[in-house]
Formats: structure tokens, sequence, C-alpha cells
């Protein structure tokens, strides 16, 4: 699960359980007006406090104290208050001001609520008739001339006119607030998700992928879609003016190899002429892998189903036929799947790799197995092998290891390059390693399955 999953699963639940919490406390039913005792319970129990014997005054007391309401009987001089307190005023606390007249000595609230918040509430609504969320209040209600009852409420908590604790519904609203920006935030990068995509099947040498319009993206979106759009643009011009730009070179240099070709005929010296052909022959073969590698690096290959078994047998035949010893083990093919590829870049990867195991390790033997989802062709040869420090440097352009594939073996270090170029546009890889006869050269491709 993503993060911003998460964060909506969360958020989401915060705000229900804030939801719960509020429909608690309006099932309980407790309103601003009930957070203290009303002006007539106060009454009755100043009237049964004064009706009753000073002796016995405590056990009424305990009588009729509860979790949320305190009654003490204390000495007028105890009071250190001077006058009436600053809430004696409120709306709140008048009805106790006319109930009792002179004898409410003081009135403090317990938990204060800030005044800016009252005088904010004061010049939107008004001070009369205005009920502000009420806080519990302590009353010092006179007795007679020596004592006094003080009435304490104990509600933990202010209560707003809606009858839910103050901050409760701003909770709400913020969880709320939280719960749409997220679910906002998710809808707006849900574009970057399909042109991710998108992106993926962008092909310099193929057609333009039409990136769509979303109503609701904002201009970030919108510019990264027009910026996707000029990018694939450039991508496939520059493909076609550079597969142009090789295509001309090839049918130039071909003109003047051809040309060049009939040339070295009239070279007196035979060998001389038969080398000079074969210069030519490697020139042309060279700009051939140079085309084929250039087509691979820009996905522009054509693709088609081909069984790597059948299609190796016909191969090796060829070969053999034009004069390379190799061997092919038919019955290690037997059971491998199909792949998906390019008929004749495959077979440009086979011929390089033979003619690499030929030339430096006289002959080859070619075995087919099936690894999981992929199919390894193994190229053995009788040469001295591959160095460990060396092999993985021997696919790289232009590289050669040792005097044993010196340049007087023939080629331009390219046959391994262009090769593993080749299979990587496949999704395959080429691997050297050692066997007991000599070096081993593995092409691995990816076994095609329909989806």
């Amino acid at each position: 699960m993503s993060l911003r999953s998460i964060l909506i699963v969360v958020t989401s639940l915060l705000m229900f359980w804030t939801i719960f919490v509020a429909y608690h406390y309006i099932q309980q039913g407790i309103k601003a007006t009930q957070v203290n005792p009303s002006p007539h319970r106060v009454a009755t129990i100043l009237e049964l406090v004064n009706t009753t014997k000073p002796q016995n005054r405590d056990y009424l007391l305990t009588a009729i104290r509860s979790p949320f309401l305190e009654l003490d009987i204390l000495p007028r001089h105890a009071l250190l208050f001077d006058g009436q307190g600053p809430v004696y005023t409120r709306p709140n606390v008048q009805a106790y001001s006319v109930v009792f007249g002179d004898a409410l000595l003081h009135v403090e609230e317990n938990l204060s609520w800030n005044s800016p918040f009252r005088d904010a509430f004061e010049s939107l609504f008004g001070r009369k008739g205005f009920t502000y969320p009420a806080s519990a209040l302590t009353f010092w209600l006179a007795i007679d001339e020596h004592y006094m009852l003080v009435v304490r409420s104990l509600v933990p908590i202010v209560v707003s006119p809606l009858g839910l604790p103050t901050g409760t519904a701003a909770g709400i609203i913020g969880a709320g607030l939280a719960f749409l920006t997220i679910l906002i935030f998710h809808r707006e990068v849900l574009p970057l998700r399909k042109f991710a995509s998108l992106v993926e099947r962008i092909d310099p040498a193929g057609e333009t992928i039409d990136f769509p319009r979303f109503r609701s993206a904002t201009p970030e979106i919108r510019s990264l879609r027009n910026a996707f759009l000029h990018l694939q643009s450039r991508l496939q011009t520059l493909t076609r003016t550079r597969m142009a730009l090789i295509g001309g070179i090839q049918h130039d240099v071909r003109s003047f190899a051809t040309r060049l070709r009939l040339r070295v005929e009239t070279v007196p010296d035979e060998s001389e002429r038969e080398r000079a052909i074969a210069d030519i022959n490697d020139m042309i073969a060279l700009l051939d892998d140079a085309l084929l590698a250039a087509r691979a690096g820009f996905g522009s290959l054509d693709q088609q189903i081909i069984d790597i078994a059948e299609w190796l047998t016909i191969e090796v035949g060829d070969l053999r036929s034009i004069g390379f010893d190799v061997h092919y083990d038919e019955v290690s093919g037997q059971g491998c799947g199909q792949v998906l590829a390019d008929r004749v870049a495959l077979r440009r990867i086979l011929v390089n790799l033979v003619e690499n195991a030929i030339k430096y390790g006289r002959e080859c033997s070619i075995t087919l197995q099936q690894d999981r989802d992929m199919v390894d062709i193994h190229i053995d040869d009788r040469g001295p092998g591959f160095e460990d420090d060396t092999a993985r440097l021997l696919i790289e352009p232009f590289v050669r290891a040792e005097t044993s594939r010196a340049r007087k073996t023939g080629g331009a270090g390219l046959g391994l390059a262009i090769a593993n170029s080749l299979a990587d546009a496949h999704g395959g890889f080429i691997t050297l390693s050692n066997q007991p006869m000599g070096g081993r050269v593995t092409l691995r491709l990816p076994i095609f399955k329909a989806v």
C-alpha cells in the first residue's frame, strides 16, 4: 500500500472517529445551558441549607453532592474576591443575578474562555440573547452574615451552543478538510501514472503516441503533457534523421565498395586481390552491423515469433554450407519455447558469435537449454578461454583482450559488442565463461509468453 493510500485511510478514520465522538456527546444531551446547575436548582439547594440546622448541614451537602457538583460552606471572610466578577454581566450569568440578587456574592469561571473570541462572537451576533460556549462556573452565595455556600460545577469541558465540547467542530472540519485535500491530491496526480505508462510506450522510430488531456489537470500537469509531446517529437525527428543519415552512408559506401571491388579485380597478384576483396567485404559487413545496431538502439527492429530450436537448426545448416565447422546438438533443443525477435538481427548475433568461436577456437559446438523464463544458446569453442578479469571487457567496442585474439586474426573488436547490443534490444544479454574444453559464450533471450 502506498503512503498516499495510508494517509487517505488514516484521515478518513480520524474524521469518522471525531464524528463518532461528537455524536456521543450529542446523545448525552449536554447543552450549553446544562453545564451549570440551573438558577432554580441552586436556589433550592440554598433554601435547604438555610432551613437545615447548622450541625446537620454537612449531611445535607453530602447527600446533594455529585461527580459534577461540589458544595461547601465557608466563612464569608474566606472570599478573597472583590465584587461579583467580570462574568457577572454575561447573559448566561444574569439569570442567577435575577434570582439571588445581593445574595450572589461572586461568580467565577473554572475554565476561562479567552475574551478575544467572545468579542468576535459579540461583534457577529450581538450580546443580547446570545448563548456563549459555556464553561463551568463557581458561585459564592450568602447564607447569613457569617457563612456562604460555594457551589462549584465540575463539568470538565467547555460546551458550545451545539452541545459539543469546544474544538470538536474544528476537529471535524479539520479532519474533513485533510481528507478532501488528500483525495484532491490523489486525483490530481493520477495523470502522472497515465503519463508514465505512455512514456514507456514511446517509440522514436514508431507512431506518435497521443497524450490525453485531463479536464481538471493543474497547470503543472498540462505543462508536463506539452513537454512530453515536445520530447516525443524531437526524439522521432532525431531518429528519422539519424536513420536516414546512416542509410545514406551505407548506400554510398556500398556503391564505392562495389566500384572498388571492380577495380580490385584487375590486380594481377591473386593473393593481394583476395585480401583486398576480403577487406572490402569486412567493411560492408561492418556497415551492415552498424546500421542493424542503430535500428536496435532506436527500437525499430521487426519482431516476429520464432521457434528457437527450429530456427537454430536451419541457421546451423546454412553456416555449415558456407564452410563453418559448427556442431549443433538438436536433442538439447527439444521442448524449448519461442522467442519474439527480429530474424535478421538474431542471425547476425549467431554469425558473430560463431565466427568468433571458430576464429579463436578452431571449431564450435552449440547447445540449447531452457532456464525458467529464459532460453540459453551456448556456443563452446576449443580455444584458450576467457580470463576472469577481462571477460566483461570483451563485450565493449574495440576491446581485444590478449595476443591470441590480436589484430592479425582480423576484425575491429566489434563482433561481441554488436551482438550484445542486439541481444539487449531483445531483452536478453550475452555472458562469457569457460568450460572444460575452452571458452563459452551464452546468449540469453526471454521466452515469449502470450498475454
